[in-house]
């Protein structure tokens, strides 16, 4: 546990306090501007409810897989967040880096909420994906909790707007969110033809190769894909998709992709496949489709939780897919 923080907080308040005794009127003044300024709070609203949290959150704690990612396209590094070694594979370098300094609260699904108190939080944040409300009522006795969630499985927009309002990053926010709309309008525009000709699926593996899930609208990557104007396959089976994906047989391959222009694959950090998927892709009926006969396989990287990872995303989106469809 480091100090430094909770000292400074600390002498912030006795600074206060003792500006408050000089018994000159300007002192006075800056010393009730001061102490007002400490206590600011604000409401929002989360999923167990309204919340009131601090103005300028100096430390914060992230309980959510997603989270830490999200106050970092925000401008604020979390003083503490659950342990990824586990998941190591699956986050970038840059994403590590970003979590050198960071203390850790437990696996996933495995909170020590010990070390979530020891972290000294001024504010606390969440997915309800992790966070029942049993947890919520144990870590909202350390620190005002703001629990986030979206309709579906794609719906991070919403969830980085909570966000940004329990951490004061709102004006980060709209920079981020503009600069994202302003990519996404490029694209559509440079792509206006490569869009209006092409049908697509996007596809990734299950645990083994028996199996394989179509992921939908209601998911994040798909979700992007239909902001883009990624029109799905007319193949695909429709519907609302509450998880944002759905599990089928392998057998059933060439009658839910068959009408697919392009299939896009879940792809690993450094562009690979997993073995599991690439067992599906070594798949007879997946070798007789169109796409693959024609070359419009493209296994695609991509984790988007925010606006700056979203337009990451846009620009692997042109790279690895458009661009080559643009012949």
């Amino acid at each position: 546990m480091t100090l430094r923080p909770l000292t400074t907080r600390r002498v912030r308040r006795i600074a206060v306090a003792l500006t408050a005794t000089v018994g000159v009127l300007a002192a006075s003044a800056c010393s009730s501007d001061d102490d007002s300024d400490s206590n600011d709070t604000h409401t929002v609203a989360s999923a167990y409810g309204d919340v009131e949290v601090p103005e300028n959150p100096e430390r914060v704690v992230a309980v959510s897989y997603d989270t830490p990612w999200q106050l970092k396209s925000l401008g604020v590094t979390p003083v503490a967040a659950q342990d990824y070694s586990d998941y190591s594979d699956g986050i970038s370098a840059e994403q590590k880096e970003f979590l050198e300094p960071v203390e850790t609260v437990g696996k996933f699904f495995e909170l020590d909420i010990e070390a979530v108190a020891k972290a000294d939080p001024d504010v606390i944040v969440g997915d309800v994906l992790e966070i029942d409300q049993e947890l919520f009522d144990k870590l909202s006795e350390i620190a005002p909790t703001v629990i986030v969630e979206g309709e579906t499985r794609g719906d991070w927009k919403p969830i980085v707007g909570m966000l940004a309002d329990a951490v004061g990053a709102e004006d980060k926010l709209e920079d981020s969110k503009a600069a994202y709309e302003d990519r996404l309008a490029t694209l559509q525009e440079d792509y206006r033809d490569v869009l209006a000709d092409n049908t697509f699926a996007d596809i990734g593996p299950m645990e083994d190769a028996a199996n394989f899930y179509i992921a939908y609208p209601s998911s994040i990557v798909g979700a992007i894909y239909q902001e883009v104007g990624m029109k799905l396959a007319p193949s695909l089976p429709t519907g609302a998709f509450p998880k944002g994906w759905e599990e089928y047989s392998t057998e059933k391959i060439g009658e839910l992709l068959g009408g697919a222009d392009v299939v896009t694959v879940t792809a690993k950090p450094d562009g690979t496949v997993a073995p599991v998927m690439q067992s599906v892709l070594d798949n007879t009926l997946f070798k007789n489709l169109p796409a693959t006969k024609n070359d419009q396989v493209f296994p695609v990287f991509g984790e988007v939780t925010d606006y700056g990872s979203a337009t990451v995303y846009l620009d692997t989106i042109e790279e690895k897919i458009l661009r080559p469809l643009q012949k």
